[in-house]
């Protein structure tokens, strides 16, 4: 599949077109930047133990990579979100994601690719869900903080991105 094979969405086409073409990059992009999750890309103030998932500390870096390449997939504005997730009576603190949409509408899409990292959400290989169907099993999505591709290329996650889109170049020349 192209880079180019989700452009622009055909509004006669349901949303299950959509998140199906999505999902299945989404799971091809999951795997892909898992080899490529190290000590260079992890948050500072995680450390990668035993028995922890491979996703711990990487949303960040995980995310802001994917606000770089989803323009190259679909023309949908798209946000790096940086805040918490509200799982029943549950707050999982300081995680990064996606959200594509206003960020009030609540048909606005979530996307977290190291959801697993929390083990309320760990049977998940990730998240691409409306906001409001998430908030309908009792997960809510809630950023402190919403910033541009371009407001992102000033935050400390930046330079560690750098080093896993480094690492995913190789990967779309070995997937070419």
């Amino acid at each position: 599949m192209s880079n180019s094979a989700l452009a622009v969405l055909p509004s006669s086409q349901p949303d299950t077109w959509f998140s199906a073409r999505l999902r299945r990059r989404l799971y091809a992009y999951r795997a892909a930047l898992s080899e490529e999750w190290s000590e260079s890309t992890i948050h500072p103030d995680f450390v990668q133990g035993p028995g922890l998932p491979a996703s711990t500390g990487q949303c960040g870096v995980s995310s802001a990579w994917l606000l770089h390449e989803l323009p190259l997939l679909l023309r949908a504005r798209s946000r790096y979100c940086v805040g918490d997730i509200l799982v029943g009576n549950q707050t999982l603190q300081f995680h990064c994601w996606i959200e594509i949409g206003h960020p009030a509408c609540p048909d606005r899409w979530v996307i977290d690719l190291t959801c697993d990292q929390y083990e309320l959400l760990a049977d998940r290989a990730f998240v691409c869900d409306r906001h409001s169907t998430l908030a309908a099993l009792a997960i809510e999505y809630k950023a402190l903080v919403h910033l541009s591709a371009r407001e992102l290329k000033h935050d400390p996650v930046w330079c560690r991105t750098q080093v896993l889109a480094t690492g995913m170049s190789r990967w779309f020349s070995q997937a070419s």
